[in-house]
């Protein structure tokens, strides 16, 4: 993929998270989080572009524990749409899965076989990156998951299920563009 993935934190916390689709966002591995969020969305590298701040309308948190990998992910639904195009492949579940048993359950890595989070070979800028956003040695307490499966064929299908979420029925707030 030419272009560069968004860059995209939660606040508050500055959760280092992946733009999905429109309204969607994973954060592979997630720590424990606020009751509210905020979506950050920053230009890729260029850094051209405003910056969106987007209301977090809904969230689930799963995880796969199959005997033989365990992973979890954050699923986030924004209040509206990102203007920020998502360059990563559509990942199927039998895909994702796939990925997931290659990479030993690293859900970065993963999806970074797919395009998101700066295309193949990613998983090293995907993990520096998780990295760059640990509150203290041995990292942030970890979410407590809504769902947790026994397939990974399972997890898959439900983080790819949230990829093409529409946005939520309600008003969602505006996106209030900033510099930064």
């Amino acid at each position: 993929m030419n272009q560069p993935h968004p860059h995209v934190t939660l606040e508050p916390g500055r959760i280092a998270a992946l733009l999905l689709g429109p309204v969607a966002v994973l954060v592979p591995a997630p720590p424990a989080m606020a009751a509210e969020l905020t979506a950050v969305v920053r230009p890729g590298p260029a850094g051209l572009g405003p910056v969106e701040r987007i209301a977090v309308a809904e969230r689930e948190v799963v995880a796969v524990e199959d005997g033989q990998l365990a992973s979890s992910a954050g699923l986030l639904r924004l209040g509206e749409p990102s203007s920020y195009a998502v360059p990563g492949e559509a990942c199927t579940p039998r895909h994702l899965a796939g990925a997931l048993r290659r990479h030993r359950g690293d859900l970065w890595s993963a999806l970074a076989e797919f395009g998101y989070v700066g295309g193949r070979g990613g998983g090293v800028q995907a993990a520096a990156l998780a990295a760059a956003f640990a509150a203290a040695p041995g990292g942030p307490e970890p979410a407590t998951p809504d769902r947790v499966f026994a397939r990974v064929e399972e997890f898959a299908a439900r983080c790819c299920a949230w990829r093409d979420l529409p946005p939520p029925a309600a008003a969602p707030t505006r996106a209030t563009p900033a510099t930064g």
